[in-house]
């Protein structure tokens, strides 16, 4: 009970961030044109960057990868509240089931979404999962973040930002990454870890 009511405050303040904020999104086109093809697609951010993608890509039917740890429970809540579907799993628990409960919502057309150095790091490092996933099903993967004027950035390992209500507030997407059947993925790794750093550092610098 005490978890419901927690994650409903936390939805509440993330709203309030959301309506008294001015929003930015960049290269939204990619997202545009995924859709008149009826191409589904693989978000992918970091860890501390999450926060406000819940309110800026609420009901949209996505499919979230969210670990089973006690903080997981209440992501997991929150997100629910703003459309997303949790899958719960990660690289230390229930990993497996997760994935493949992920490759099979991807068949049936839904958008799934990674923090692929989640959930307690290394610091900005790739793990395996989304580009598993981007092999196994062809779909590509599309670099995201957030970042914001005012902002709290807690001291903790994924240095997790908190943007303030009536905020300058942009939301960036990168350009799609494929990872082929025949594809490196130590290569693919780097590649996909530079692209999102790239993004994550160049949208700070806009804010």
């Amino acid at each position: 009970m005490f978890h419901k009511l927690l994650a409903f405050i936390g939805y509440i303040a993330i709203w309030i961030i959301g309506i008294t904020s001015r929003i930015t999104v960049i290269n939204n086109g990619i997202i545009e044109k995924f859709r008149k093809e009826g191409q589904n697609y693989i978000y992918a951010f970091w860890h501390g960057r999450q926060l406000f993608l819940v309110y800026s890509h609420r009901f949209r039917k996505i499919n979230i990868l969210i670990s089973q740890s006690r903080d997981g429970q209440l992501i997991t809540d929150i997100t629910r509240l703003f459309g997303f579907k949790a899958v719960r799993g990660s690289s230390t628990r229930g990993g497996m089931r997760a994935l493949v409960e992920l490759v099979h919502a991807a068949a049936a057309g839904d958008v799934l979404a990674f923090t692929p150095d989640g959930p307690k790091g290394p610091y900005r490092e790739i793990q395996p999962g989304v580009l598993y996933i981007a092999q196994k099903t062809g779909l590509p993967i599309v670099p995201l973040t957030f970042s914001a004027r005012r902002k709290k950035i807690l001291n903790n390992w994924d240095k997790f930002i908190v943007p303030y209500p009536f905020n300058s507030i942009i939301v960036a997407n990168g350009n799609p990454i494929y990872v082929r059947k025949t594809d490196d993925l130590a290569e693919k790794k780097k590649e996909l870890q530079a692209a999102l750093n790239l993004l994550t550092d160049e949208t700070d610098k806009l804010v």
